[in-house]
């Protein structure tokens, strides 16, 4: 529905109390119910939201509706009267929506689900005699809506063309004219096909800046916390992760996050997001370190800090490791002799050391041929793990395997796999480099419904 590239506007500036309050849910479908409330704390912040709509909370596309009317707004010049005055077809462009016979009824069911909802925002503390007190705003982000529409055999959907006028509240349109705003930025929302993803990225992108306006390069969630924060209604951990999972996807391919890290169990789960960066290293480089299992900030950092010397490094462990010897710790081990590569004695073909000018011309090179050499590391890696025997392949990819395809798959489904590869009848290491290589290419449907027609086959 919203493949279509937008028209070129004035960059994205979006309230941001809309997006760091959690006042819409990620999610896609959700129950008209008449009241929620969500109480949740990222980065120090407690926030507490009630909210009433008798169309039930604002969610999913919604999202995209109030940022075209944002954009729209600014476009005006942000009226004093408060009022936008348009067609639903512009705020549909502005929106990033697609035309298509469904886009004009939507855009009506989430004007007057956004209308019709009401906030309390409250911020809390303890007065001298240690009773809570706490200050509570209440507002909605519409006073009134005028629209034209047409009846239809299902729902009533609005006249593409016809004059569509919103007015905004005083405190959205007070604060937009405030410049209480963050730019969000097109070439990310235009990759992101699913509104779960666009509404996610909104959120994560308003708790990206810390008080002092600081943009930060990681930003740790509680996942308990970050369920509240998304609007998620499933209560048990697995459940939000899968409704987190795609949107995480879709972020990760699109260039906005370098890496997702799960630490924890259940309900004590984190998120650690990190961010991708203007001068992000080679993701090439990261990608490497990551398969080596090094942790993703510390990944990112190293490419960043040191990217003449990662790939010398990764060569080296593979030299020492083939020649028998036992390295306990291998991320910790790559990690020091790209980090403190000075008290290692390698040998010349494995130099890690290099000037300011050496590494600047290498960094150079790498630019232009990274994507070959990645291939051809890939290939190279990929020749070493299919050479092991079926059960040593297994013990090197089995948990990712089973990491990548626990979803798709049955129980049954699973241990018929694990079987299969132990047998050595299916090469685990080649399904598990194409298992990662559907998942970020989005194709990992099709992988999952070629695999399971192979598992049903007769054993060879």
């Amino acid at each position: 529905m919203y493949r279509k590239k937008p028209p070129q506007l004035p960059p994205l500036l979006t309230e941001r109390n809309l997006d760091r309050l959690g006042f819409f849910s990620i999610q896609t479908r959700l129950s008209a119910e008449s009241a929620w409330k969500s109480q949740f704390q990222v980065g120090g912040r407690m926030i507490e939201v009630h909210g009433e709509g008798t169309r039930g909370r604002p969610h999913g596309a919604d999202t995209d509706i109030m940022l075209g009317l944002e954009q729209l707004f600014v476009a005006q010049g942000s009226p004093e009267d408060n009022w936008i005055h348009t067609t639903p077809n512009a705020l549909r462009e502005a929106a990033m929506m697609t035309k298509n016979g469904r886009a004009f009824r939507r855009i009506r069911e989430g004007l007057l689900r956004i209308w019709a909802a009401g906030f309390i925002v409250r911020e809390g503390w303890v007065d001298p005699a240690g009773r809570p007190v706490r200050f509570n705003a209440a507002f909605r982000l519409f006073e009134e809506l005028r629209y034209w529409e047409k009846e239809t055999s299902d729902l009533p959907e609005l006249l593409p063309d016809a004059r569509l006028s919103v007015r905004l509240s005083d405190q959205l349109a007070s604060s937009i004219r405030a410049g209480f705003t963050h730019a969000l930025r097109r070439e990310v929302l235009t990759h992101l096909e699913q509104p779960h993803s666009r509404a996610l990225y909104r959120l994560t992108e308003a708790h990206r800046y810390a008080d002092d306006g600081t943009m930060l390069r990681t930003l740790s969630v509680p996942l308990l916390d970050w369920r509240e924060a998304c609007g998620i209604r499933e209560e048990r951990a697995s459940k939000v992760m899968r409704a987190l999972d795609t949107a995480h996807e879709e972020l990760a391919a699109a260039g906005y996050l370098a890496d997702i890290q799960v630490t924890g169990r259940g309900q004590r789960q984190t998120l650690d997001y990190v961010f991708r960066q203007e001068n992000e290293p080679d993701p090439a480089l990261v990608r490497l370190l990551r398969e080596y299992r090094i942790g993703g900030p510390r990944a990112v950092q190293l490419a960043t800090d040191f990217p003449q010397r990662v790939e010398a490094a990764v060569r080296y462990y593979d030299q020492v490791r083939a020649q028998g010897k036992v390295i306990r710790n291998p991320p910790g081990f790559i990690a020091d002799i790209i980090a403190d590569a000075e008290k290692y004695e390698l040998p010349s073909s494995f130099s890690v050391t290099q000037s300011p000018d050496e590494a600047r011309q290498a960094q150079a090179v790498r630019a232009s041929q990274s994507e070959r050499e990645a291939h051809e590391l890939h290939e190279t890696r990929l020749a070493q793990q299919l050479a092991l025997s079926p059960q040593e392949q297994w013990k090197e990819v089995g948990a990712t395997l089973l990491l990548l395809l626990k979803k798709p798959l049955s129980s049954e489904e699973l241990k018929a796999l694990q079987d299969r590869c132990r047998s050595g009848e299916l090469q685990a290491v080649r399904l598990a480099h194409e298992a990662a290589r559907a998942t970020a290419t989005l194709e990992l449907q099709d992988f999952v419904v070629k695999l399971k027609a192979q598992l049903k086959a007769p054993g060879a």
